[in-house]
Parts: structure tokens; C-alpha cells; sequence
């Protein structure tokens, strides 16, 4: 990915569309219901794969957000599964080419 690419805010995400969304890291609880501790965040670039009841990606890029040492919960080449809220949250972009 280059500097030069331009990315704009992705509302309706289609099959081989190229996005990119930040998401939390979270820590193992440290209670037994606590909620996790957020200790970092990542940034996604993956392309969409298929759309059912979640979205199925394969991962192009992950870069870590923060200068933490949280480690990176996914690596390229993963194919990952998230909820369309989730894309909504992480404030999702499409790869305008």
C-alpha cells in the first residue's frame, strides 16, 4: 500500500472491496467478570471475501496504532470474521482506485 491511495468512508461494503478500520486490543481479564482492559489498537487492511451473517476477510496489512507492546492479534494472510457494527465502530474505509 502507498501513501498516494486514496481511502473514503465505506458504508455499504461489497464482494472485493479492499477496506481498512482500527480495532481495539484487549487484554485477558484480569477479573473473573471483568470486562478486558483496552492496552492498545490496530489498524486493518484486508479485502472483503464474502458477505453472510458476518463479513469474511482476507487480511492485506495490520499495523499497530499506539506505541504500547500489546501484541497484534491478527498477521497478514489470516482470513478473519467480523460483524458489520464492528466495521462501523473502527470507523471503516474503501481503497478508491
Amino acid at each position: 500500500m502507498t501513501q498516494t491511495q486514496q481511502w473514503v468512508l465505506c458504508p455499504q461494503p461489497e464482494i472485493d472491496d479492499t477496506l481498512r478500520w482500527n480495532e481495539p486490543l484487549w487484554a485477558a481479564p484480569n477479573k473473573p467478570r471483568g470486562k478486558p482492559d483496552k492496552i492498545g489498537e490496530q489498524q486493518i487492511t484486508a479485502q472483503l471475501t464474502g458477505i453472510e451473517d458476518t463479513l469474511q476477510f482476507t487480511v492485506i496489512s495490520v499495523k499497530k496504532m499506539d506505541a504500547g507492546n500489546a501484541p497484534l492479534k491478527v498477521k497478514e494472510s489470516d482470513t478473519i470474521k467480523r460483524k458489520k457494527s464492528t466495521l462501523e465502530l473502527g470507523d471503516c474505509h474503501k481503497l478508491v482506485s
